[in-house]
């Protein structure tokens, strides 16, 4: 088994480089651990040169155990849509590899997304989720089916919001119950601990499995974890999806 040599110094010292090495020896071990007989790690990184650095130095020491890697980024570069990951393809990838600390909630997406397992340092605020075998923990997210039967996916929350003045009525299917609600007024979907949706607006608030949003005319904005997303003309249908985002940690 190749050695594996110490991380260069950074900027932050000691400190910066222990989490650095726990990813690392997670990542190894992880990879050793796939049914393939050579597993492809994807590591996903932001655009700024600290993140740039830090995924080069992941893939570096990856390659010195054999193990190949290849960069992705879940967030657009300037001029680009928040569309990310939702327009490419899946990555010939096994195992996403967080690298760098920005664009968490963007990285998790991307993982959902793509139905890869993220290796990623825990956040005190996180939830436990569903344990698993490989000792990860499966967490629900928001899928949105857009009228083309595209998926897009929001891992905290999502909302949709008329764009047109005097917009009138839309309808909402809640599971099975039709109701009517002023367009004017912004539909907001968030995750329940027990992984149901929770969909609001000013006058009421249900818990349920499914949601169908539908104007008879005019635009509305989805946006998913607090960016625009999608502009839509047709109706939108929102579901929970249990045990979609696989998160692994160090």
């Amino acid at each position: 088994m190749p050695s594996r040599p110490p991380l260069p110094d950074t900027a932050d010292g000691a400190d910066a480089r222990a989490p650095l090495e726990r990813l690392l020896a997670a990542a190894v071990r992880l990879a050793r651990e796939l049914p393939t007989d050579r597993p492809v790690l994807g590591i996903v990184r932001g655009w700024s040169r600290a993140d740039r650095d830090h995924a080069r130095t992941l893939r570096t020491h990856l390659a010195r155990q054999g193990i190949p890697a290849v960069e992705l980024s879940p967030v657009p570069e300037a001029g680009e849509r928040h569309r990310l990951p939702h327009n490419r393809p899946r990555p010939r990838a096994d195992l996403l590899l967080r690298a760098g600390h920005s664009f968490y909630d963007q990285t998790l997406r991307a993982a959902a997304l793509w139905d890869l397992p993220l290796l990623t340092e825990r956040r005190p605020q996180e939830h436990p989720g569903a344990l698993t075998r490989s000792g990860g923990h499966r967490h629900p997210v928001i899928g949105a089916r857009l009228p083309d039967g595209t998926l897009d996916i929001a891992v905290r929350q999502a909302s949709l919001t008329c764009l047109q003045p005097h917009p009138g009525d839309a309808d909402l299917l809640l599971d099975n119950r039709k109701i009517t609600t002023p367009a004017q007024r912004p539909v907001r979907i968030s995750l329940t601990p027990d992984g149901s949706l929770q969909v609001c607006t000013d006058t009421f608030s249900r818990r349920v499995r499914h949601l169908r949003y539908e104007r008879t005319w005019g635009i509305c904005r989805l946006d998913l974890d607090g960016a625009p997303a999608h502009d839509v003309r047709a109706a939108v249908r929102l579901e929970a999806l249990p045990r979609r985002l696989h998160l692994l940690h160090p």
